[in-house]
């Protein structure tokens, strides 16, 4: 004999079916952002400059790779929309450094007409998790391939005393807005780094750094399902994630830079503190996006330090050097006495400027 099912059960039944059809239908949001020095085809820093034509070109297309392998794992494990924002800067100002018009769908690439911020203006609310791909071990790292954060001027980037990278600088920004990094993929020692920082996060390896100026890149077959099947588990582990955080505030930003020269600008900076070694110099601040930006004024006024220097080395290599010389302290006073014209550049004289991210 048969018996009735109860009208309750039937109730909860329906309702659990019309949950879970909810719940494969809800909007997935994902950042990716991208960097060159950890793409699995980067194993010289050529293939990650502009300015080397035909390694940068092999670098776009091993870059593309990386990102698609990212973007088809991100659509396996659910996620519905994908944004792509360009986190290197190799120095193209005609388009992105990834080859856009052969990126998978869904993903859509960022472009705005204003400069923004890579690590703290890309994103917002509507974003559920961020995913970096192709990045690169800190500076400090003498195994990371082409191990640097932020810029070749600094030796190392520390906050509160932590050896930092720049997908920490992405966590720790996201982690404003409650936005976990889920995923990360690059060399074998940006993993130990990131192991460390975020445990739960995924990884995928796709080289290995011999050393800061070379790495062996592991075959394309198998970087690509190592980068899929990252992204796919870590949109699967979403739940299970959580935000970067380090001791509180406040943050400690300590830059250690090549030279006394460099250390002495930028000690010069308000708020800033020299280090007794003469070289590291300290901000700290109570808000992480403020020290952070911090710390980019830091780099700024060091990198102009650092420019001045390979001018006046390459000066004196020449046989007409102290003609050189004459001829700048000439146009010092020039500009002096007969200062540029000012004003905006005429309407119509150039095309307007686009921003995918990096510069």
């Amino acid at each position: 004999m048969s018996k009735r099912i109860p009208s309750t059960l039937i109730v909860m039944g329906i309702f659990a079916l019309f949950a879970a059809a909810a719940s494969q239908t809800k909007p997935l949001k994902v950042l990716l952002l991208y960097d060159m020095e950890g793409v699995t085809g980067a194993t010289s820093v050529k293939h990650t400059s502009f300015s080397s034509k035909t390694e940068y070109e092999a670098g776009r297309i091993s870059l593309t790779a990386d990102v698609n392998a990212a973007i088809a794992g991100l659509k396996a494990g659910g996620a519905t929309e994908i944004i792509v924002v360009d986190g290197h800067g190799s120095g193209n100002t005609t388009g992105p450094d990834v080859i856009v018009d052969q990126l998978l769908a869904p993903a859509k690439m960022i472009s705005r007409e204003r400069p923004f911020d890579i690590y703290m203006d890309s994103y917002d609310q509507s974003i559920d998790a961020i995913v970096a791909v192709g990045m690169h071990a800190g500076a400090g790292n003498e195994a990371g391939f082409i191990s640097h954060t932020y810029t070749i001027e600094d030796t190392q980037y520390r906050v509160n005393g932590i050896p930092f990278n720049e997908s920490m600088i992405l966590a720790m920004g996201a982690a404003r807005y409650g936005l976990p990094l889920i995923m990360v993929c690059g060399d074998d020692e940006l993993e130990k780094e990131m192991r460390r920082f975020l445990p739960w996060a995924k990884y995928a390896v796709v080289k290995r750094a011999v050393g800061r100026a070379k790495a062996e890149p592991y075959p394309r077959e198998e970087v690509s399902r190592r980068i899929e099947n990252a992204a796919r588990e870590a949109i699967l582990a979403l739940a299970a994630m959580r935000t970067a955080a380090i001791t509180s505030a406040p943050f400690r930003f300590a830059l250690t830079f090549q030279d006394d020269q460099q250390a002495q600008a930028v000690a010069r900076l308000q708020g800033a503190e020299m280090a007794p070694d003469g070289v590291a110099v300290q901000i700290k601040s109570h808000d992480f996006e403020e020290g952070y930006r911090a710390s980019l004024r830091m780099i700024s006024t060091a990198g102009l330090v650092g420019r001045v220097q390979s001018l006046q080395r390459a000066i004196d290599a020449q046989p007409n050097a102290e003609a050189l010389r004459q001829a700048a302290r000439d146009l010092v006073i020039d500009r002096w006495f007969n200062p540029p014209p000012g004003g905006a550049v005429p309407s119509g004289a150039a095309a307007p400027l686009r921003y995918w991210g990096a510069r």
